[in-house]
């Protein structure tokens, strides 16, 4: 007898929890239903509100490092190595292509392509000399040679003595500016190429 009892107890129990209200069926055993407001619910359905990502403003470009990816793509466009030639005595006091009375003993050059007015730092292959010069003249016209330094230029290399005339190019300031400083290393070449592209 105390199976069927407990079989109808179940059942009784069963019919009740299915013949309440739906309301009364989540409460029993529980705290009172409280209704919350659309305001509260509203960052339990869609989350906490999520601020924007911060985006760091793009650091401005260096204008030195802008300078010189300019004069990298300059010089790629003109010789900037080979044999130096210096003038001869004979010119000293002539004019020169940009106007001026050349004098030998000035740190000048002359290049067939550069800008007048362009300055440009020598490394002399032979020596291991630098020096900076100003173009201010044309030439020179003998294909073998990429630039022709005045006496001063040439002696302060040594490639008026030395048998290897080689001399490497850089360009340092165009017409109108102010040479970089001497501590400025030359762009790396992937960079260069990179900008080239």
């Amino acid at each position: 007898m105390s199976k069927e009892r407990g079989f109808f107890v179940a059942i009784t129990f069963t019919l009740a929890l299915a013949a309440a209200p739906a309301s009364h069926a989540q409460s029993y055993l529980c705290e009172g239903h409280v209704d919350l407001d659309d305001a509260t619910m509203a960052c339990y359905k869609y989350g906490p509100e999520v601020p924007p990502p911060v985006v760091a403003p793009a650091p401005k470009p260096d204008p030195l490092h802008l300078r010189l990816l300019r004069y990298a793509q300059v010089a790629v466009r003109h010789r900037m190595s080979g044999l130096a030639s210096y003038y001869s005595t004979s010119l000293d006091g002539t004019l020169t292509s940009t106007g001026e009375i050349f004098r030998n003993r000035k740190l000048t050059a002359a290049h067939l392509t550069l800008p007048l007015g362009t300055w440009v730092e020598l490394k002399a292959r032979a020596t291991g000399r630098v020096i900076r010069v100003r173009i201010n003249d044309r030439g020179p016209f003998v294909k073998k040679f990429a630039i022709d330094l005045s006496q001063a230029a040439a002696h302060a290399l040594g490639v008026d003595i030395a048998e290897d005339r080689h001399v490497e190019m850089r360009i340092i300031a165009l017409p109108g500016e102010d040479p970089l400083p001497d501590f400025v290393p030359q762009l790396p070449t992937e960079e260069l190429a990179a900008t080239l592209r």
